[in-house]
């Protein structure tokens, strides 16, 4: 699907997907959809969107800029990413990332800035730009590869049966 680009993701009530994608027809064509599914995504999706976590606090001036060798160990357990958003094109090509933190007193809504891959003064632009693209990785398996929450079988529990065998 070379020809689709996601423009929207989110993650609503923490298991379904909101999504915009732009989809290049042929003669010059696009056409342009919005979904709002119904089905729970995958966890892998979920974990693709928790890789953003650190980013939003680092880009909303949240937490203080981890060394380089520390980076990959960053946990920030209050934020949470809802949704990004690509905009721009060629090398103007960015994201913003809205998301939360739970506070003190209770959840602060935050967006980043619109932070550009190719000039952005942003020293984990590299690993910004890896994770927002598992993030479409994902999101593109979830519309056109059916990579879905598993569905959970019903049980029904049965008590013991005891065999009783008829004698003439």
């Amino acid at each position: 699907m070379n020809d689709v680009k996601i423009k929207k993701a989110k993650i609503k009530e923490d298991l379904f997907l909101e999504v915009e994608y732009s989809e290049q027809l042929p003669g010059h064509s696009r056409k342009d959809t919005k979904l709002s599914c119904t089905v729970p995504i995958h966890d892998d999706l979920k974990t693709a969107f928790a890789k953003l976590h650190v980013h939003l606090a680092i880009l909303c001036d949240e937490v203080k800029l981890p060394k380089p060798n520390q980076f990959e160990d960053a946990v920030y357990d209050d934020f949470s990413v809802r949704g990004f958003s690509i905009g721009g094109n060629d090398e103007n090509t960015g994201v913003t990332i809205n998301g939360a933190k739970e506070g003190k007193y209770g959840i602060v809504n935050l967006n980043t800035p619109f932070t550009k891959y190719e000039s952005s003064e942003y020293p984990y632009i590299s690993e910004l730009a890896q994770a927002v693209h598992e993030c479409e990785h994902e999101v593109m398996q979830y519309l056109f590869e059916g990579k879905r929450a598993p569905e959970q079988q019903m049980e029904m529990e049965f008590g013991e049966e005891e065999e009783t065998v008829e004698q003439d």
